[in-house]
This record gives C-alpha cells, structure tokens and sequence, in this order.
C-alpha cells in the first residue's frame, strides 16, 4: 500500500502593524506634560535651594556684624562717643529733665570706641554700608544695606546711655527673584560696661 501525502502550503499573512497619528500625538503630549511638571520641580528646587542660600549668607554677614559692633561697644575700655556728623563726639545723650524723666532716643550715624588694648574704632551708618574705620563690614557684592541705625538712650545723666544698633539687609539683586527680595532686620541694644571709669 502506497500512501501519499499531500503537503498543503499555507500562506502566512505577517501584518506589518505601525502607529497611526492620533497616538503618536497622545505619546508627545503625554511626554510634554511629564517634562513640564519636572522641570518645574526643578526649577522650583533650585529656586528654593538659591533662596536659602542667600538668607544664609545674609544672616550670616548681619550675624557677624551685630556680633563685633555690640561686642566692641559693651567691653570698651573708652567710650569716646556718638555723633551725627563724625566731627563732634558727645559722650551722654539728651534726656528729658522734667520731674519725671522719660528716656529720649536719639540717632546717630557714627559711634567712637577704644577696644581693650586696641585703637579707637568708628562704626558709621552710611546709606550704603556699615564701616569700622572707613571699611565696609557688608559683602557688597551680594548684600545691600536697606536701613541703619544707631540711637542712644538714657534716662538721667548718671544712668549709663543704652545703645541701640538697627540695620536691615537684603540679597543685592533682589529684582532677579522675587522671592529673595525680603529684607531681614538686626537690632540690638547694648550697655557699655566701663562707661566713664
């Protein structure tokens, strides 16, 4: 017995399918909107990482500054002091001298103190930055000065004054974020120790 077979050739259809338009389109929106929300994270990131920078570096600068002015102020071993101009130092402040005194503060721009073992040092309140001697105690190349003060106060003339310092500082190009425009304020008051001793 002879069998045959009969191979039958089937035709195989390989379909060949690609992606229409319409989800090419979905895709590239779908990626646009995932790198938009990344990107806006880090951005906001590095927004809050510089902003944090620089209310460091400020806090720092001032911290320093209210630091030495006040240190160098309390343990004088001379009060030469205060004046609006620079020329004429006046050791007390006004006060008031009715029956009741009520302490009176007054501003100034410049402050005249002899360290310990030191030479005497002018702290000045300029517009644009606090000095000691002449030199400048802020970076200005990232800080600005927004404000400074020096007030005295003291009740009676045998009272020892009471000094106040106030100074605000802000990032020097605020206007490029806003967020770095806040300003933040110093201020201290300190009582010399060897006043008129």
């Amino acid at each position: 017995m002879i069998t045959k077979f009969k191979i039958q050739s089937s035709k195989f259809k390989i379909s060949q399918k690609g992606f229409t338009l319409v989800e090419m389109l979905a895709a590239i929106i779908v990626l646009v909107a995932v790198g938009s929300v990344i990107a806006g994270i880090i951005t906001s990131s590095l927004r809050g990482a510089n902003k944090t920078n620089s209310i460091e570096n400020i806090r720092q600068n001032g911290n320093y500054i209210l630091g030495q002015i006040s240190k160098n102020i309390e343990y004088a071993q001379v009060f030469n002091g205060l004046s609006p101009d620079g020329k004429d130092y006046a050791t007390s402040c006004p006060f008031s001298t009715a029956p009741t005194p009520v302490p009176e503060k007054t501003e100034y721009d410049f402050i005249k103190v002899t360290p310990p073992n030191s030479f005497p040092i002018v702290y000045n309140c300029n517009p644009s930055a606090i000095t000691a001697n002449g030199a400048s105690l802020i970076d200005t190349n990232s800080i600005a000065l927004k404000s400074c003060s020096i007030t005295c106060t003291q009740t009676r003339a045998t009272d020892v004054p009471i000094i106040g310092i106030s100074f605000t500082l802000e990032p020097k190009n605020s206007n490029s974020l806003p967020e770095n425009s806040a300003p933040i304020l110093f201020e201290t008051s300190v009582t010399i120790r060897n006043y008129k001793r």
